[in-house]
């Protein structure tokens, strides 16, 4: 029952978006006619009928291009697929890296227990969870075109698609976020588990630190980290179209803006839609993850 009510409220979350969309591409195209709130809403339930219409008969219609050059016209569901994978590969490794990285620096940082190690991270994850996305893309170019004007150095590419180099700064900069989310609570979790006396009994009985982490702090600690990276996965795909669009990378963030300038509402409302979709299904999953190391820490049946 639980799986029907979230699959029930994707569903719903779905139809919403295409309905916003509708409604907000017909209030930016029909800016200069001034047209009043009828005619907006008249025009907007026009196009969602069109949309529902179309997808109940298996077919997604023409969307824009995710071409640089633009002015070109493919199938929406070729569109999507293709656009759709090409940003799962960024989100799916600058979410790893995040979760590797931050899981690791925060657990480390906690089991120093020194509070210049503990200054320094919050330092850390403070100014990177407060710069702008575009800004670190800038200082990333700007210090690999420093590097191969002076030592010939060339660290990446610096725009285009590509399933090689071409990842490594769109990577980065979409997987530094989320990484100071992570090890910030990484950290705090880990901290306070290792306050608790049974960490101290732990201990007094002579185990390793490795077995008290693994076993004790890091199990207990699962279910904020798991949050923490649910959040991560939030703020990536929320900085997905900036990123791919500096790195001119032909995305869903790429394509939904390309449609949000031709005020393309069935195309914006599907990859707005599949995004939503793809924060939905993932968080649901994270939250079954963290119900059951919630349940094994508090010993309840699974």
């Amino acid at each position: 029952m639980a799986v029907l009510t979230r699959l029930l409220l994707v569903a719903l979350t779905f139809v919403l978006i295409v309905v916003l969309s509708q409604v907000a591409m017909v209030s930016a195209r029909t800016r200069l006619e001034r047209a009043d709130l009828g005619t907006i809403a008249g025009q907007a339930w026009e196009g969602t009928q069109d949309y529902f219409t179309s997808l109940a008969t298996g077919s997604l219609g023409e969307a824009t291009s995710t071409s640089i050059l633009g002015g070109q016209r493919r199938a929406m569901g070729e569109l999507l697929v293709d656009a759709y994978t090409k940003s799962m590969v960024l989100v799916v490794l600058s979410i790893g890296l995040a979760t590797g990285l931050g899981i690791l620096i925060g657990v480390l940082a906690a089991a120093t227990r020194s509070p210049r190690a503990r200054g320094v991270l919050l330092t850390i994850t403070t100014l990177t969870v407060s710069l702008p996305s575009f800004l670190v893309a800038i200082l990333l170019v700007l210090f690999g075109a420093e590097l191969t004007a002076h030592y010939g150095v060339r660290l990446w590419p610096t725009f285009g698609f590509g399933i090689d180099n071409h990842l490594i700064l769109p990577v980065l900069v979409l997987a530094l976020r989320p990484f100071a989310q992570i090890a910030n609570f990484a950290y705090l979790a880990t901290d306070d588990i290792l306050r608790l006396d049974y960490i101290r009994t732990a201990r007094a009985k002579g185990l390793a630190e490795s077995v008290i982490f693994a076993r004790h702090a890091l199990a207990n600690a699962a279910v904020p980290i798991i949050g923490a990276v649910a959040t991560g996965l939030s703020i990536a795909l929320s900085t997905l179209p900036v990123v791919e669009v500096f790195f001119s990378w032909p995305g869903l963030g790429f394509a939904l803006l390309q449609a949000v300038r031709r005020f393309d509402a069935a195309t914006a409302g599907t990859l707005l839609g599949a995004l939503a979709v793809t924060i939905a299904l993932i968080r649901f999953a994270l939250d079954a993850l963290a119900d059951h190391f919630a349940r094994r820490a508090t010993g309840a049946p699974a």
